[in-house]
């Protein structure tokens, strides 16, 4: 796959935007641990204590739907799209143009909340190379990863309704709506 290219990701209730690492590294070069040597970024959004904790219980799950609460963005690099995704995985890709790749990066660097030295706020790694950093929003059941990411994806100029796409299929739908089909998954 083309280094030059912006993507959808969803893996079960996960959505994600892909995009160059290079272009995320531009606008915020703090960032340069986790996406490091690695092609492409992947990003998503959610729950301060349930997005990206080591036991993401039922209980702590709705606490995050139910009560307001801060968010964290999610940072992982990656080295290749296709090989790195599980067969759950679905990835759309959509398009290559640098505007909108920069658009979405602009977008996605808006959302980093900082500490008074000016520096992202790391919460947590997980042993994948994932990291977490505070966000600016507040989770809760009205506003979603997955309203988070439809306003990524209206960044890149899909027709798309994020106040409504609560869920990973409501987003997906939004995608193929807008004439995206997934990505073949190669399988060794």
């Amino acid at each position: 796959m083309a280094q030059s290219q912006l993507y959808f990701s969803r893996e079960g209730i996960h959505t994600h935007l892909v995009l160059p690492s290079a272009s995320v590294l531009r606008l915020l070069p703090e960032l340069g641990e986790p996406l490091a040597a690695k092609a492409w970024a992947q990003i998503g959004w959610g729950d301060y204590r349930y997005y990206g904790a080591p036991d993401q219980s039922l209980l702590l799950g709705l606490r995050a739907l139910l009560l307001p609460t801060h968010a964290v963005i999610a940072v992982k690099g990656l080295d290749d799209i296709v090989t790195q995704a599980s067969a759950a995985r679905r990835i759309y890709n959509l398009g290559d143009s640098p505007a909108v790749i920069d658009a979405v990066a602009a977008f996605i660097a808006r959302y980093f909340l900082v500490n008074r030295q000016q520096q992202l706020i790391k919460v947590r790694n997980k042993p994948c190379g994932e990291a977490f950093y505070r966000s600016r929003g507040i989770y809760i059941a009205t506003n979603t990863c997955n309203n988070w990411t439809s306003r990524g994806l209206k960044q890149a100029g899909l027709r798309c309704l994020p106040s409504v796409n609560f869920l990973p299929g409501q987003v997906e739908q939004s995608v193929r709506r807008n004439g995206y089909l997934p990505e073949p998954l190669q399988t060794s």
